[in-house]
């Protein structure tokens, strides 16, 4: 029943409840997963969350106190180190649009363990997509910027410096990116120094 990717995630369970606090850890161990802590206290779940750096973190509700669950999904999400899910027992469509707007990756609102691996499994796609997005948008950074090297250099406008990266690409067959973070630093050593 547990689906090989899910076999080895680590997993920080926090509630501000010991009983379901219990519950979210024996639903994530039944799903395969490792539980590697059991936070309640959210001035200490980032803490926990950058010292043990889990796969995912899962963040339950208990009796609609907003306000706690909320702040620990804050202070997970602001570390950026993993997906948070956000369960509730029960539908809560304020507390799922709050958690969304702070950044949650998936919701629940049901402890079953089937819907929680579905929940696991999303977010685990899209913290994926938003890495593999944050690459993108970086590399492109360093070709705007190689880009704007050759702009300044040569007096190219912006098609022809792309143009003449790209050139350099094809024919020492190396990857875009790596001629820009070239240019880049053969930028770097070439200035002037200040007088």
């Amino acid at each position: 029943m547990t689906p090989p990717e899910q076999q080895s995630l680590r997993v920080l369970v926090a509630n501000e409840d010991r009983e379901r606090l219990k519950e979210m850890a024996e639903v994530s161990r039944t799903l395969g997963s490792e539980v590697v802590a059991r936070e309640i206290m959210v001035g200490q779940v980032a803490e926990v969350a950058r010292d043990l750096l889990p796969d995912i973190a899962i963040v339950g509700l208990h009796d609609d106190h907003t306000d706690h669950a909320l702040g620990m999904i804050s202070e997970i999400v602001g570390e950026g180190i993993c997906p948070v899910i956000a369960v509730t027992n029960g539908a809560n469509p304020d507390f799922a649009r709050d958690a969304a707007a702070m950044g949650i990756f998936a919701y629940t609102s049901t402890f079953d363990p089937q819907a929680l691996m579905g929940a696991i499994e999303v977010a685990m796609r899209r913290f994926g997509q938003a890495e593999q997005l944050e690459g993108a948008l970086a590399r492109r950074a360093v070709i705007e910027r190689a880009k704007g090297v050759l702009m300044e250099r040569y007096g190219l406008d912006e098609r022809a410096a792309f143009e003449r990266l790209r050139e350099q690409s094809r024919s020492s067959s190396t990857k875009l990116i790596d001629v820009s973070a070239a240019v880049l630093q053969a930028h770097a050593l070439l200035r002037e120094t200040p007088s």
